[in-house]
């Protein structure tokens, strides 16, 4: 082999070299992808039971601080409880009917009302849009418990997603039936709210009752 060629492959090699540690730089510098859903332990999974300062360090840490060093998830965590439990935050009033229009000065408008239906096997989505109070319906209800099934937070949008399973009914009993927000045997009954903040505080931005054949 001639002393050019010689030259030319040790070139080549530095090149390659080169190229995999560039490589391997731009692997390690990439960003963790954001984990896409939270799923509470069992002593964390009832909003009004729970420790709430546990609860906001997991939801925080889960997402790697994505919420930044002013979260406001104490305010987050003290809304969701107005909504599921009793006067005292402390008391889960189970699956049980919520009137919106109650809870006014606790909206992000525009509020979004999202209706998920299976039929033969296709899942079907109806989004209502309200951009004002006025817009509202005279009789708005939602239902929701104390526990919650999962967490989402969806970084692009700024929005928080939390959803609420209803009971399932003991083996050998008749459930109540969807119409009354309940679940049947074979019917899977929930309800995702989703916050978004405005001006620093955390407000409910959209509302998805759901009714699947199956959990």
């Amino acid at each position: 082999m001639t002393r050019a060629a010689r030259s030319a492959l040790r070139g080549c090699a530095a090149l390659a070299m080169l190229a995999l540690g560039a490589s391997g730089a731009a692997q390690a510098s990439a960003p963790v992808p954001s984990p896409q859903a939270l799923y509470l332990p069992a002593d964390l999974s009832n909003v009004c039971e729970a420790n709430p300062q546990a609860l906001q360090q997991a939801i925080d840490r889960h997402w790697h601080g994505a919420f930044g060093p002013n979260n406001s998830l104490d305010q987050w965590t003290q809304l969701v409880r107005t909504f599921s439990c009793d006067l005292s935050g402390s008391r889960d009033l189970g699956w049980h009917r919520v009137p919106l229009r109650a809870y006014e000065s606790a909206i992000r408008y525009p509020l979004t009302w999202t209706e998920t239906e299976t039929v033969n096997g296709r899942v079907r989505r109806q989004i209502k849009t309200y951009y004002s109070a006025a817009q509202l319906p005279p009789k708005i209800d939602f239902w929701v418990s104390g526990r919650i099934d999962e967490i989402r937070y969806d970084k692009r949008l700024r929005r928080l997603d939390a959803r609420f399973f209803a009971p399932r009914p003991a083996p050998g009993t008749r459930g109540s039936g969807a119409s009354s927000g309940g679940s049947t045997d074979s019917e899977c009954v929930a309800t995702t709210l989703q916050f978004r903040q405005q001006n620093g505080l955390w407000l409910l931005s959209g509302i998805e009752p759901t009714i699947a054949p199956r959990c």
